[in-house]
């Protein structure tokens, strides 16, 4: 699966270094909202996770919605605030995925699996 990363190096490198010996393909990363959405539309990747946190002025919900009014990608909400997104504080989408930080490779796995259903 081609994927997009949105988010800073350090997250980024964690999560490519799960997500390829899984079989994906890290096929770009972007830093922040503006950039992640330029990068959809010349890739075009199977699925885009996203930090809720984003440096710039989009964060990572509007950044997402923003790249739907574009066209739909199955998308994955990273955090290292699960206890935020339970509150709905992030007002995330009814049908949201959200992969929580500590990473490990079966939570990746089982993010994916529900990303894309």
């Amino acid at each position: 699966m081609d994927i997009l990363l949105v988010d800073d190096p350090k997250n980024a490198g964690e999560l490519r270094n799960i997500l390829e010996p899984l079989g994906h393909v890290v096929i770009a990363q972007a830093l922040t909202g503006k950039e992640a959405i330029r990068k959809v539309k010349e890739i075009s990747p199977d699925l885009i996770i996203i930090n809720l946190q984003l440096k710039g002025e989009m964060g990572g919900v509007k950044t997402a919605g923003k790249i739907n009014e574009y066209k739909k990608f199955p998308v994955i909400f990273l955090t290292s605030f699960m206890k935020n997104c339970l509150n709905k504080s992030w007002q995330l989408p009814e049908d949201a995925v959200v992969l929580s930080q500590p990473l490990t490779a079966e939570k990746v796995e089982y993010c994916i699996k529900r990303a894309v259903q």
